[in-house]
C-alpha cells in the first residue's frame, strides 16, 4: 500500500486530509465500492476538516465507470444533495435588516441536503453497511492531531471573531496549533446517531428537534417542514463533446456547465499557462459567471473534495461544502455540533439585475460544487476530478481538463501552475461582486505572472491561489490516483 501525493494502482483514494483518505482505503480494504470510499473519506473530513464541511451543508457525488459514458453503461450520473432555501427566508422579514443577505451568522444558514445525496449515491452503489462508512469520522472524533493547513483553517476561523462556534466544536474558545490533539464528543454523538439510525435522524425526530429548537433560539430561519422535504436530486451528469473529448459535469444547479464553455473556447494544445489560453478564457468567464446570476440555475423553485476508484472500475468524487465556519455561517447549532453552510447569504441577492440570484423560499439554491468525468475520443484514456474553490472551481476544472488534453502527467494536471479570475479581489465574488473590477490572480509558473495586465485584467501575482483537486486518472499505460499538494491531502493505491 502506497501513500502519496500521487500513486499507481487499480485502486485507491485521494483526498484533502491523510485521515479521510486513510478512511476511504479501508473502505475499499473491506470491498466496499468507489462510492463508499468516497463516502466514508468525506464523513471523516467532516470532522478532520470540520470548519468547513459537515452534515449542514450541502454535497454532490458523481459517479461514473471506468471511460464511462457512451459506451453501453448507460452513462454518468449524479446524486445532488444540493441545500435550499428556508421556507420563512421571505420578503417580509428580510425588508426590515439592513445589508441582506447577510455574510455571516444563522440567519443565513441553509436547509442542508448533503445526507439525502450522500445516501442516494450509497443506496445505488454502495456495497458496505451505511453505519460503516462512519467508522474514520467516529475514530478521528475521538481525538486527532491538528495538521499544518487545519491549523491556518482555525485559525481564520478565531480571527473571524467565531469563537462561540470553536466552542461549541472544540469546546475551546481559542484555535489549537499545529500538533495539537483535539475531540469533538459534540459531533461524534451526532455523527453516531446518525451511522446507526440512518439519514432520517437528521431530517426528524429528535435531532431535527434539536436543529429546529437551536435555530428558533439563535435566529435561523430552519424549521421542521424545511428538513422534511429535503429528497436528492439524481439524474444523469450533463454530457458535452469536443473534437478530442467528451465529458460529463455536475448539471444545475452547479456553476460546472460553465467549464465546458470555457474549453470549447481553446485548442486541445492550448498551453492553460499560456497568454493565449488565458485571454481566451478570462473574459469568457467572468461573461459566463454574470450570465449564471443573471438566469439562474436552470432549476424549479459547492468544499471538501474525495475521488476514489475500485477495482470494479467505478470511479466516484464527492464534492461537499467548504462554506460552514470558516467561510460560511460561523453558526454551530445549539449543541449538535453541526456547522452550517452560508449559501443562503453568498448565492443569493435581491439585486433586480441579477433575477437568477433572487431568493426564493423552499428553492434549490445555485452551488459552486463543481466535478468532471472526461474520456478521450480514442479511449486512450480518462480522468475524474473535482476541486473545493468557490466560483474559482469551474477555471481551475477547464486548466485540469486540458492538461489531460495535452497529455500531461497526473502530478501536472493536479499541481500545475494555476491562474483565476475574480470581481473586486474577492475570490467568492459571485454575485456580491458582479458590477465590480475584475482582477486576475497567478502563481510562479503561469506564463504572465509577472506582467501588469492579462486581457484587461490587472494581474495580482501571489505565491499560492489555494485548491486542492483530487483525481484519478487512466492512461494506456496505467491507472493513477492523485491529490493536490496544495490542500494537505494525500492519495493511497491499494
Amino acid at each position: 500500500m502506497k501513500i502519496d501525493a500521487s500513486v499507481t494502482g487499480s485502486a485507491g483514494v485521494a483526498s484533502g486530509h491523510p485521515l479521510a483518505t486513510e478512511a476511504g482505503t479501508e473502505a475499499l480494504l473491506a470491498d466496499g465500492s468507489a462510492v463508499d470510499a468516497a463516502l466514508a473519506a468525506a464523513f471523516t473530513q467532516w470532522v478532520v476538516n470540520a470548519p468547513q464541511s459537515g452534515p449542514g451543508g450541502e454535497m454532490v457525488a458523481r459517479v461514473a465507470s471506468a471511460g464511462s459514458g457512451d459506451g453501453g453503461d448507460g452513462g454518468v450520473q449524479v446524486y445532488g444533495g444540493w441545500s435550499r432555501v428556508p421556507l420563512a427566508t421571505d420578503s417580509d422579514n428580510r425588508a426590515d435588516r439592513e445589508g441582506w443577505p447577510p455574510s455571516s451568522g444563522p440567519r443565513n444558514a441553509v436547509v442542508p441536503g448533503s445526507l439525502r445525496g450522500a445516501e442516494a449515491a450509497w443506496e445505488a452503489h454502495g456495497r458496505l453497511d451505511w453505519a460503516d462508512l462512519f467508522s474514520g469520522a467516529l475514530t478521528a472524533a475521538a481525538g486527532h492531531t491538528v495538521t499544518a493547513r487545519m491549523a491556518d483553517v482555525y485559525e481564520k476561523v478565531e480571527s473571524r471573531g467565531h469563537t462561540e462556534a470553536l466552542q461549541r466544536m472544540l469546546g475551546r474558545d481559542r484555535a489549537p496549533r499545529i500538533g495539537a490533539t483535539i475531540r469533538m464528543p459534540r459531533l461524534a454523538a451526532t455523527l453516531e446517531l446518525i451511522a446507526q439510525q440512518g439519514p432520517d435522524a437528521f431530517y426528524r425526530g429528535p435531532l431535527a428537534d434539536r436543529l429546529v429548537a437551536a435555530a428558533e433560539a439563535e435566529g435561523a430561519a430552519l424549521r421542521h417542514d424545511d428538513l422534511a422535504a429535503v429528497e436528492a436530486a439524481v439524474e444523469p451528469a450533463l454530457r458535452f463533446e469536443l473534437d478530442d473529448i467528451m465529458g460529463w459535469l455536475t448539471p444545475a444547479p452547479s456553476q460546472a456547465p460553465i467549464t465546458a464553455e470555457l474549453l470549447a473556447a481553446v485548442a486541445p494544445d492550448t498551453d492553460p499557462a499560456s497568454r493565449e489560453f488565458a485571454e481566451a478564457v478570462a473574459p469568457l468567464t467572468e461573461q459566463q459567471l454574470t450570465q449564471f446570476c443573471v438566469r439562474g440555475p436552470a432549476r424549479p423553485a459547492g468544499t471538501a473534495v474525495t475521488t476514489a476508484l475500485d477495482r470494479h472500475g467505478l470511479s466516484a468524487t464527492v464534492v461537499h461544502s467548504l462554506a460552514g465556519v470558516q467561510f460560511g455561517t460561523g453558526w454551530v447549532a445549539g449543541d449538535t455540533g453541526v456547522a452550517f453552510s452560508n449559501r443562503v447569504g453568498t448565492a443569493l441577492s435581491d439585486r433586480p439585475d441579477l433575477p437568477g440570484c433572487n431568493p426564493l423560499p423552499g428553492a434549490v439554491l445555485p452551488h459552486t460544487l463543481s466535478a468532471a468525468h472526461v474520456r478521450r475520443h480514442d479511449d486512450s484514456g480518462w480522468m475524474t476530478i473535482a476541486t473545493p474553490g468557490g466560483d474559482r472551481q469551474v477555471q481551475w476544472l477547464a486548466q485540469a481538463i486540458q492538461r489531460f488534453r495535452r497529455g500531461a502527467d497526473p502530478d501536472e494536471i493536479v499541481a500545475g501552475a494555476r491562474w483565476f479570475v475574480c470581481p473586486s479581489g474577492d475570490r467568492f465574488g459571485v454575485p456580491a461582486g458582479i458590477g465590480q473590477p475584475w482582477y486576475a490572480f497567478a502563481e510562479p509558473g503561469i506564463a504572465w505572472h509577472d506582467t501588469a495586465a492579462m486581457a484587461g485584467y490587472e494581474v495580482r501575482p501571489t505565491a499560492n491561489v489555494g485548491g486542492g483537486l483530487q483525481a484519478a486518472i487512466s492512461t494506456n499505460q496505467d491507472t493513477s490516483l492523485a491529490s493536490d499538494p496544495r490542500s494537505g491531502g494525500t492519495a493511497r493505491a491499494i
